[in-house]
């Protein structure tokens, strides 16, 4: 048997071994891409490679070949300049655009179907407005989706007078809205620290909430969050730590169970 061992690594040493090596490709740089540029990959769609960007205002589409060779660039004219919190959720032959931008004191929160090609399949829509002070912030809106992207939400938080003032906007993949819900609560900066929101598929939102009670340094108070996807109200589970004290919560959804 010891000789069958030693026969046996000896073979697996001297059989050749075959690497199969990765080969890294870099697209072209475009003349219109400054140092304050910002970009988003939204994916492969039509053999091709799509990515938004926007450099000092302008907003555009650079399709890439398989080679990443820049194969055509389309200026995203409908979309204002002072435009910004741009997502893309992306879907075989087609993705959404979802952003907002600000006009005198009116945030806009906007939606619009794109192809694969950067060409618009619907005009943009309005899904929601918010006033807003002059000297408040601005980025308020962020968009999630559910793991199997039948469900979109768009949700916007206000922070004022110690409260938390959060309005969810349920949608399906058709950017129909399905429920609009308000919630405002008690908020401390200091003291509240609130995790990822998330939404399953079924269109529940869930998110957690960590406290300090007294003035300890960790977290020793933590809450679950769960927005049915057909109510208005939020029911809050206080889970029980057993005196262990927290730092940071992640929070994944078991869609599958």
């Amino acid at each position: 048997m010891k000789g069958l061992i030693i026969y046996y690594f000896t073979a697996m040493f001297i059989l050749p071994v075959s690497v199969t090596a990765q080969r890294v490709t870099y697209s072209g740089y475009e003349k219109e891409d400054g140092l304050d540029l910002n970009f988003e990959i939204i994916g492969k769609m039509n053999g091709n490679f799509l990515v938004y960007k926007n450099s000092s205002w302008r907003h555009k589409l650079s399709i890439f070949d398989p080679e990443m060779k820049i194969k055509e660039i389309v200026k995203l004219d409908f979309i204002p300049e002072k435009t910004f919190n741009v997502d893309c959720i992306t879907y075989p032959g087609f993705f959404y655009m979802i952003y907002q931008y600000q006009k005198k004191n009116i945030l806009h929160c906007m939606g619009v179907k794109m192809d694969g090609d950067g060409k618009k399949i619907s005009e943009p829509v309005e899904l929601d407005t918010t006033q807003v002070s002059i000297f408040a912030e601005n980025k308020i809106y962020s968009t999630i989706t559910s793991e199997d992207k039948q469900r979109i939400m768009v949700f916007k938080i206000q922070k004022k007078y110690d409260r938390m003032n959060m309005v969810t906007l349920l949608f399906d993949n058709g950017l129909q809205l399905l429920k609009k819900s308000r919630m405002s609560m008690p908020y401390s900066e200091r003291r509240n620290n609130y995790g990822d929101i998330m939404l399953d598929n079924e269109g529940n939102m869930v998110t957690t909430l960590a406290s300090q009670t007294y003035n300890r340094e960790y977290n020793n108070d933590l809450t679950l969050i769960i927005k049915n996807a057909v109510q208005d109200s939020f029911s809050f589970h206080t889970l029980d730590l057993n005196k262990v004290y927290i730092d940071e919560v992640k929070l994944k959804i078991d869609n599958l169970n």
